[in-house]
């Protein structure tokens, strides 16, 4: 699939305490794509350590479409709103520093974009793993198909894995940009703003990242992350008993110690 100049931009923001490897793999999984981005933005949230300056450095010389956005440290949606603002591309792929890209991925992602012309927000599922356990343990997280069962999803889980989804540029235009007062759960809140504005979201029902479940359990059962997401789940209405009811079960869930939230998120998420 040939694709025209100015079409994807990725950014893939980083910060002190990033793991190098895991970083290095991030990079080469964009890289190596059977469809290549455009521009790569490595976003930087604040100082880093000479390891990862190193690797960084490395693949700024190698490659002339990898740029550097060095800022000042002000969380994930502050950088990802300055890498979006700078790029000048009709798409915009996030990517995680520990996720993988499947090699096909904007190759296909691309390709549907182009054939469905309304659809402004595009996920797909992901393989789960832990750390270094890519071969043992994969779990594939099936994402919601279209808006309706998005919909539905939204009141009590997240319809849409963030590090797989590419954007249709224009779409911030509509909807604004991620709000930098969300810390975490920055991309629950801007789909609730997309839902409410009628914005086409689908997930191509098929994975196309690796996704690290590592400590991503752990960053979102903070008191101020559980009190976040109540504000952007009771944001988004529904009449519907059983989703009020499921909305309300997934907040509680968060309240409960990390161990016994983690058994329950790997014992119940195929319910």
């Amino acid at each position: 699939m040939k694709t025209k100049k100015n079409t994807l931009t990725v950014g893939i923001p980083f910060y002190q305490k990033t793991n190098v490897e895991y970083f290095d793999i991030a990079i080469k999984s964009i890289i190596n794509q059977t469809v290549a981005a455009d521009n790569i933005h490595l976003i930087q949230d604040g100082s880093v350590g000479p390891e990862l300056s190193k690797l960084i450095n490395k693949y700024i010389k190698k490659y002339n479409f990898i740029q550097l956005l060095p800022l000042p440290k002000n969380g994930l949606p502050h950088a990802l709103n300055q890498s979006i603002k700078k790029s000048n591309t009709e798409f915009y792929a996030r990517m995680d520093a520990d996720d993988i890209s499947i090699k096909s991925r904007f190759e296909e992602q691309l390709s549907y974009l182009k054939d469905n012309p309304k659809v402004e927000i595009l996920g797909s599922w992901a393989y789960e793993f832990e750390s270094d356990h890519l071969n043992e343990s994969l779990y594939l997280n099936k994402t919601p198909k279209d808006k309706k069962t998005i919909e539905n999803y939204f009141h009590y889980r997240n319809p849409l894995i963030h590090p797989s989804i590419v954007f249709r540029k224009k779409v911030f235009n509509k909807i604004g940009f991620y709000n930098e007062n969300f810390f975490t759960d920055q991309d629950l809140e801007l789909w609730s703003r997309a839902l409410r504005d009628n914005i086409k979201i689908y997930n191509l029902q098929k994975p196309l990242i690796y996704l690290r479940t590592e400590n991503r359990l752990k960053r979102r059962s903070q008191l101020s992350a559980i009190k976040r997401q109540i504000r952007i789940r009771y944001s988004y209405n529904t009449c519907s008993f059983k989703f009020n009811f499921l909305k309300l079960a997934a907040i509680l869930l968060r309240l409960l110690p990390i161990s016994v939230s983690d058994w329950c998120y790997k014992n119940l998420r195929n319910l």
